[in-house]
């Protein structure tokens, strides 16, 4: 989503109160913390530095860590897959 332009789709609705601005900010920061070359990731003081002032320029980010990459075989697996839906009722039954 964030090479794609569209990091502005993915921030929860109990957070749009929040500056879009803070929101892709937040999201480039823990990109930026999770690429997969410990030494390609930033250092706490300057994680809180952005954080804080907002307005130092950012690289770009690299692969994260934990990267999961599809194909076209994944994708049709993920296609071909039948599912079902199974529903769970639990009863407790307590004393007076």
């Amino acid at each position: 989503m964030w090479k794609e332009d569209r990091a502005n789709e993915l921030p929860d609705s109990s957070i749009l109160d929040t500056s879009p601005d803070e929101i892709l900010l937040c999201i480039h920061v823990a990109l930026l913390c999770v690429q997969e070359n410990p030494d390609d990731r930033p250092l706490m003081s300057s994680v809180v530095f952005v954080l804080e002032n907002g307005s130092t320029p950012l690289t770009s980010p690299n692969l994260p860590a934990y990267f999961a990459r599809r194909s076209a075989a994944m994708n049709q697996i993920r296609t071909d897959v039948q599912t079902s839906v199974n529903s769970f009722t639990l009863t407790e039954i307590e004393g007076r």
